[in-house]
């Protein structure tokens, strides 16, 4: 069982990355392979526009940090993305991230039964902190959970720890943990 984490934090033990590293620890005690990317400690650019995804190879055209990380999504069981939400969304560097999956997709994607490029059978968790309470910012999740349905990620989790009111509430982040650890074991098997 091969799991890929995805940490959009720019703080390495900021309460997404706790989390997120929580379930990595958990899954490898169960038998997985993590491999766990910080996208603030990567060298990448965003979505260019190019389409050359679309209309000449299957893949993004861009050769840098994310190329490999892409990559391993592809061969991936389980994806993890984990990310605090900054003035209503994702951080910038999870979004800049998010915009180059769109390679993921297959040209006229939603006219298609297939849209995603990716295998079928994928697991997938999103995690998602933030300060404000548990009714601020729900749409972030719908959203992102969207597109890990587009994809083809058909057995999907959300976390969502709210109320954080420093850089790593303690409480808040250990109410948590069983939760995680619930999910981690349904995942890896």
């Amino acid at each position: 069982m091969n799991v890929v984490t995805i940490l959009g934090s720019p703080r390495k033990k900021g309460s997404s990355s706790t989390l997120a590293k929580q379930f990595n620890e958990t899954a490898i005690a169960k038998g997985a392979t993590v491999k766990t990317y910080n996208l603030n400690t990567m060298d990448f650019r965003g979505c260019q526009g190019c389409m050359v995804c679309k209309t000449k190879q299957d893949e993004c055209v861009l050769k840098d940090d994310l190329t490999q990380v892409l990559k391993d999504i592809h061969e991936a069981d389980v994806l993890v993305v984990s990310s605090p939400i900054y003035y209503h969304s994702i951080t910038a560097q999870m979004k800049t991230f998010w915009d180059r999956t769109y390679s993921f997709l297959n040209p006229d994607f939603f006219n298609r039964t297939d849209p995603s490029r990716l295998p079928a059978g994928k697991k997938s968790l999103l995690i998602l902190t933030q300060a404000a309470p548990e009714s601020s910012h729900s749409k972030v999740a719908e959203e992102y959970n969207y597109f890990l349905n587009f994809y083809g990620f058909k057995e999907n989790e959300t976390i969502r720890a709210c109320g954080l009111e420093g850089h790593n509430d303690a409480d808040v982040i250990a109410a948590n943990f069983s939760q995680i650890e619930k999910v981690a074991e349904k995942f890896i098997k």
